[in-house]
């Protein structure tokens, strides 16, 4: 096994026939059993019957027949029960449990002024809140009425209804809708809208206008990547900048972000019509597969027990199925199409992980040579390292007012970054809201956001953020949950620093960029 190579081949199966009749193939992966196990939700479109195939590995589970044209499909969770599949077809919505068919909720027409029920076109589910509050999902329904319906599968009632400019036809949604969610409907001559759930009512905004049709929108949170019919794939961010722009040779088929949980790496796969499937890094073109025919819908995710695979199907029907390399080195890589730069360089710096230098290969010979003893040292290293990090923090403790000085803040005349700090909440709960802004007209990387509780008895969620990138003009939210369970209130100090390049002597701190000070008075 070669380290260079991205992908190693877990499956190829063409016996699995998911070819389907008007060559649409919608994937999902989900642990439908809660058994530790994620399955594979193939749906095969066709004019007048669909049919829903559930993979256990390459294992045909169950296949399931939907009487009419299918258009979307979704998994979504319930407290208390494994989760759900939903299908849209036609004006009704499919739900599926435990691998049967459980519940057919027909969408309710758009008013006194339509004589025909409303069709589906388009399917996603939200979370509702935090893990900790509760696991169940939202379903956001798209209809050839001009409206999104934001329908709780509980009760099945439709919570809310947004009218938009045009029919949805892509929708894609990150956050928990009790919180800040975000929320993007694509449609075909109106352009993108995006939606925000902290901003009540809910209301769609102009995202981007109206170009070339969308063939296809993937968004992993915090960047969109449009693909569209003139070739071309355009990366933004939430505030609607161009990032950079990627042209291919012919038409875009589907497009999916490579982000695995255990490894930082964010890589955007695009499947082309002449059977080649790309990855770029950063607008970069790092790897290329090959196959006989295009692959027309893929998914990444959790597979059975691996993480970080890659669900292909192709035109013919045949599944291929492939792992992320962990030992792949993103140093090593080599950008395959020269010509293909980015539009625009967020930041220009040298490449992360250099070559290995003698010094390094003469550490692994004596490490290899004498591991008890390397151990040895490698424990007393980390003992300084710890000692030496207590010593700034309980410095940083006794006097914080002190420890600002002798950090030597940015001068007023210099400062390049905005801090607005809100306190939420009543009696011994609240939620402390922290914005972002860079007020500079250069990028800012490597920033590190602390909190430190100077008085009182309140416990914070978490006493340090990390922000890597913060374009001009760009803002960043940060939401910490602080508890006073003496009710005799407190003050959390707040600040931020920009990272500095560690030396021999491992330097910690780098310079304070901007601080603040939060009261939270008693409650009687």
């Amino acid at each position: 096994m070669s380290r260079n190579q991205l992908w190693l081949d877990a499956c190829r199966n063409s016996s699995v026939n998911l070819k389907s009749e008007c060559g649409v193939v919608l994937l999902d992966v989900e642990d439908l059993a809660k058994d530790g196990i994620n399955r594979l939700l193939a749906l095969l479109v066709g004019y007048e019957l669909s049919h829903l195939k559930i993979f256990n590995g390459t294992d045909l589970q169950c296949e399931i027949t939907l009487p009419e044209m299918a258009v979307a499909i979704c998994t979504f969770n319930i407290d208390g029960s494994p989760p759900g599949i939903a299908v849209g077809a036609g004006s009704s919505l499919y739900i599926y449990k435990n691998f049967k068919p459980y519940y057919k909720y027909n969408i309710p027409h758009g008013g006194p002024n339509y004589t025909e029920q409303v069709e589906i076109t388009q399917l996603a589910a939200l979370s509702r809140s935090t893990p900790d509050v509760s696991c169940s999902s939202l379903l956001l329904v798209g209809t050839g009425h001009n409206s999104l319906l934001i329908i709780d599968p509980q009760t099945f009632n439709a919570i809310s209804r947004i009218e938009l400019a045009d029919v949805p036809t892509s929708i894609k949604s990150s956050g928990y809708y009790d919180m800040e969610a975000i929320i993007l409907v694509g449609t075909p001559d109106a352009g993108v809208f995006i939606l925000r759930s902290d901003q009540k009512p809910l209301q769609p905004k102009p995202f981007l206008p109206p170009r070339s049709p969308i063939v296809e929108i993937a968004f992993n949170g915090t960047t969109i990547a449009i693909a569209t019919s003139d070739y071309t794939i355009r990366y933004y961010t939430l505030q609607g900048q161009e990032l950079r722009k990627i042209v291919v040779d012919t038409f875009i088929l589907a497009i999916a972000w490579i982000q695995p949980t255990n490894q930082d790496l964010c890589l955007l796969a695009v499947s082309l019509s002449n059977g080649q499937v790309h990855f770029y890094r950063q607008g970069i073109l790092i790897e290329q597969l090959h196959f006989k025919t295009s692959i027309v819908s893929m998914t990444f995710g959790r597979y059975g027990r691996e993480d970080g695979t890659l669900v292909m199907v192709s035109k013919d029907g045949e599944l291929f199925v492939k792992i992320l390399n962990r030992g792949y080195k993103m140093a090593q890589q080599t950008d395959l199409n020269v010509s293909s730069k980015p539009s625009i360089s967020i930041c220009k710096r040298k490449a992360l992980g250099p070559a290995k230098t003698k010094l390094f290969v003469d550490q692994t010979m004596r490490e290899k040579e004498d591991p008890a003893k390397m151990y040895q040292l490698f424990q007393e290293g980390m003992c300084r390292l710890h000692l030496r990090a207590l010593r700034e923090w309980l410095n940083f403790s006794s006097s914080a007012k002190a420890d600002v000085e002798q950090l030597a803040p940015v001068p007023e005349e210099s400062r390049c970054l905005h801090l607005v700090a809100k306190l939420l909440g009543t009696g011994s709960r609240f939620m402390l809201h922290l914005l972002l802004q860079n007020i500079s007209d250069q990028v800012i990387d490597s920033l590190t956001v602390m909190l430190q509780i100077t008085d009182g008895k309140l416990v914070l969620e978490r006493s340090s953020a990390k922000i890597s990138l913060m374009l001009p003009a760009a803002q960043h939210w940060i939401k910490i949950n602080v508890k006073d369970p003496t009710n005799q209130g407190g003050e959390v100090s707040v600040i931020v620093r920009k990272e500095a390049e560690p030396d021999f002597e491992l330097t910690i701190w780098g310079s304070i960029v901007c601080t603040a000070k939060i009261n939270i008075s008693p409650t009687i």
